[in-house]
């Protein structure tokens, strides 16, 4: 790879991606021995990350491999610094995160085997999910606690897989057209900021990491396809496997991208290269659903007859039908992603409201509030994008029309991310197809490359308009909100600090909480039903009530 540019943005991106798949293999993997999670697998994990960023340098940098392995194991550690500092900014406010991912971190830092130790019992009545679910996220993120000591900062896994999907896609775009370098860098960072990646990003969800996950899958396929090796094809089955075990959807995704990829080496005539990708891929797939997804696929397997358990097999349990706007259920997929993605935003409710229609290019600021959650249901991917998508309709028809040869390709990996997208009967909620996100960026990627068409060229230009005007107005609204949030609960848990020791305290749904007092010193006894003969007072948006007395505090206080 010869401009040094694009060589460092792609070694850095590998060695992002393989230090994340690496903090969840390596425990994965001692699992198997009978060892819990140690302090010492996050090291073993970015030993392996600068390993793979020193073989990366040789192999991509034509010279000077030296400095691309310093610029990018320097990078690396920079971002891992900031996004720990930045995570630790933040509180995870999110329902799920705080009910049954954080509790799922807690209990694996404590010493809980997955393959071996029996089943969990937590007071919060989220078992069912700790124990059955796919755990990548949970154990990279209990790799960082085990560590650091510290919960919340290691939600910095979704910002360092959010870093590293950028940087792939430069380097991938870079090397489909190594002249286009302004154009492939604004592409990239808006690849990156997926509007689920986003308003998922300082918390424990899953969604948007898996996003951004795919996102790596698909620019390491580009560079698999346009310049295929041994080490490429090792990076893209890292993601694949990590891909694998952060949902159980996501084997799928990953199966159909793994598939196209397969299609175009045998339709550009790289049969050799085909066949060794077919091998990685078998071998990467056996690792991911036997070796280090052991729990929960096999165990789900042996134990309750199917590796998708609770949500296939007998007794199947359906964690859509009940946040499925009524509308929608009259429905087919495909009706209800244009209801969806043509509506006003919403989060998901029980209520079961209809979705109302929101024309494109238009939005209320009222709605934006909404992306403040981190579980959009309706109109996930933000309000302008259904603009987006028929500007990019429109720049693939211009596109047809001058050069259908390349439109044709273009028009190959978009068929491919719907396919992977219309598989999941719940393609409407974007939060389980994050993919979709990338199909209207390779409409501005292919209209940037076609030069000298003006109009298709001017379509373009507003299509990356409307699309970095669509990620700044959700970014915005997400870490406005969450900051002003998080700083709410900082206040009253520094409040609780001068209240006579120990308060009594019912966690409900978050019982991780328990971490969050023991952060700030506070001593607490747990009581359910809870009963105070004092006032009680329940933590923002976290699902805790305490005893306080506001007397003694204000006495103490003055």
């Amino acid at each position: 790879m010869n401009n040094r540019i694009a060589c460092t943005a792609t070694v850095t991106g590998m060695t992002l991606l393989t230090f994340v798949a690496a903090a969840f293999m390596v425990p994965a993997l001692l699992f198997l021995t009978g060892l819990p999670m140690s302090w010492a697998d996050l090291w073993l994990a970015a030993g392996l990350a600068v390993a793979f960023a020193w073989f990366a340098s040789k192999k991509l940098a034509a010279e000077g491999h030296m400095a691309v392995f310093a610029i990018s194991a320097g990078l690396s550690a920079l971002l891992f610094v900031c996004g720990f500092i930045v995570c630790g900014w933040f509180y995870d406010l999110s329902y799920d995160g705080q009910a049954y991912h954080q509790e799922a971190i807690i209990h694996l830092a404590e010493g809980w085997n997955p393959a071996y130790d029996k089943e969990l019992a937590v007071p919060t009545g989220q078992s069912l999910w700790i124990n059955h679910y796919a755990k990548a996220a949970e154990i990279a993120a209990a790799s960082v606690y085990m560590a650091t000591g510290h919960l919340e900062q290691s939600k910095l896994i979704n910002l360092l897989a959010i870093f590293a999907s950028g940087l792939l896609s430069a380097g991938a775009l870079l090397a489909l057209k190594p002249g286009n370098r302004i154009s492939a860098w604004v592409v990239a960072a808006l690849l990156a900021l997926n509007p689920v990646s986003v308003y998922q990003s300082f918390t424990f969800y899953v969604d948007g990491l898996l996003g951004s996950l795919l996102l790596c899958l698909l620019a390491l396929g580009c560079l698999a396809f346009v310049r295929p090796g041994w080490l490429t094809l090792t990076a893209y089955t890292l993601a694949m496997i990590m891909i694998m075990n952060i949902k159980f959807t996501a084997i799928a995704y990953a199966g159909v991208l793994t598939v196209a990829l397969l299609v175009a080496l045998y339709m550009s005539e790289q049969f050799g290269w085909l066949k060794r990708l077919f091998r990685i891929a078998a071998v990467g797939g056996i690792i991911g659903a036997l070796i280090v997804g052991y729990n929960p696929y096999v165990t789900n397997t042996l134990h309750y007859g199917h590796p998708f358990y609770p949500l296939a097999g007998e007794n199947a349990i359906d964690v859509v039908k009940n946040f499925t706007p009524r509308n929608l259920e009259r429905m087919n997929r495909f009706e209800q992603v244009a209801a969806s993605y043509f509506a006003e935003p919403m989060g998901n409710d029980t209520a079961k409201k209809p979705t109302q229609f929101r024309w494109p290019f238009t939005f209320s600021a009222k709605e934006l509030p909404t992306f403040a959650e981190t579980d959009v249901a309706v109109a996930g991917f933000g309000p302008l994008f259904s603009g987006a998508l028929l500007l990019a309709l429109l720049v693939l028809a211009l596109a047809f029309r001058r050069r259908p040869a390349i439109a044709l390709a273009a028009g190959g990996v978009i068929a491919a991310l719907a396919v992977s997208s219309f598989i999941n009967p719940a393609a409407w909620w974007a939060r389980y197809v994050p993919q979709l996100w990338i199909v209207p960026l390779i409409c501005v990627w292919l209209a940037f490359c076609l030069k000298g068409y003006r109009l298709l060229q001017g379509v373009g230009v507003a299509l990356a308009v409307v699309i970095a005007a669509n990620a700044l107005l959700v970014s915005g609204s997400f870490v406005a909100n969450q900051w002003a949030w998080s700083g709410q609960l900082r206040t009253q848990l520094a409040e609780l600090k001068t209240v006579p020791q120990p308060v009594k305290a019912e966690f409900t749904y978050s019982w991780s909480n328990r971490e969050r007092l023991k952060t700030f010193g506070i001593a607490f006894e747990e009581e359910t039903p809870l009963v105070c003969s004092s006032e009680k007072v329940t933590l923002f948006k976290s699902g805790t009530t305490l005893c306080i007395d506001k007397g003694a505090m204000q006495a103490k206080a003055q």
